[in-house]
């Protein structure tokens, strides 16, 4: 239950996303955001593995090849990247339920074929409703519009997410502690992205506005978001994470009415209730809830 609190306490983080984007400049690039928000909460995470002493060690027991980092980082950048362009692109509503809909059924996908784990039936079906319920939060907002573009930068994030949960599992299982972990990921993450930062206008950031936005995405929706997810991960499997994480837009539902005096429908209130049900669900089925 300890691992599941963690990774509870990083999809309040996640939430606030949406709503620190919608309170930032609206000119802001979505590839730079994500740059940045990446470079901030490395230098972040790399601050706390050097002043928090770890019960984990902070070099792996058997050095990783280094396409594992490489490749762990390449998800996350794809992530960051694709869903700030989807949910520019299509809207919050269509971007949030394709992406974050679809990782945990690319992460048990992947996890089945490659790895030859495959996610118990309770899992799958705990996943479905959890989609369904996040789907009836999201499609009542107006805001969105479905696009081709959009809707493929979202499967797109999807899939970089799986690939960085999976990533993130293999890394964590070698010793190394949650904050350097996440630290080094988002590192190299960060420098994938720097040269788009050559192609892209950053003169949204001279508003004060878009300050606080980028240091809001970096400390509390990635470094301490992240630590906290990576420190769950420890115990979990990626799929049963990527599968918690679905609360987001429960929370973000929530932060909605509260910061930015929104009004959900009642179907959006039944899907909150769905969400909660399935997790409810899920939090009393077994940690390693996978059939090798």
């Amino acid at each position: 239950m300890r691992s599941r609190l963690f990774v509870v306490l990083a999809a309040v983080g996640f939430a606030t996303t949406g709503t620190a984007q919608q309170l930032g400049p609206d000119a802001s690039s979505p590839i730079a955001v994500a740059t940045f928000r990446f470079f901030i909460g490395s230098l972040v995470l790399f601050i706390i593995a050097i002043l928090r002493p770890s019960r984990r060690r902070t070099v792996e027991s058997a050095p990783l090849a280094a396409r594992v980092w490489i490749a762990t980082a390449f998800g996350q950048a794809l992530y960051g990247a694709a869903f700030f362009s989807a949910v520019r692109s299509t809207g919050v509503a269509v971007g949030t339920v394709v992406a974050l809909g679809s990782a945990p059924l690319i992460t048990g996908a992947i996890s089945a074929m490659l790895l030859r784990k495959v996610p118990a039936l309770s899992w799958l079906g705990t996943t479905v409703f959890a989609i369904i319920g996040m789907s009836l939060i999201v499609a009542t907002g107006k805001e969105s519009q479905v696009t081709v573009w959009g809707v493929s930068l979202a499967l797109c994030a999807g899939f970089g997410y799986a690939i960085f949960a999976l990533g993130s599992k293999t890394i964590l299982s070698s010793g190394v502690s949650s904050e350097l972990a996440m630290a080094r990921v988002f590192g190299i993450a960060s420098i994938m992205l720097a040269p788009t930062l050559f192609f892209v206008n950053l003169e949204w950031l001279t508003h004060k506005d878009a300050i606080v936005m980028v240091l809001w995405l970096g400390i509390v929706t990635l470094a301490l978001a992240y630590w906290s997810y990576a420190t769950g991960l420890e115990d979990l499997e990626p799929n049963q994470t990527t599968l918690i994480t679905l609360l987001e837009p429960v929370i973000a539902t929530v932060l909605g009415v509260v910061a930015l005096s929104e009004r959900p429908s009642s179907v959006a209130w039944l899907g909150v209730l769905i969400v909660l049900a399935s997790l409810l669900a899920e939090s009393r089925a077994p940690s390693k809830n996978m059939r090798h």
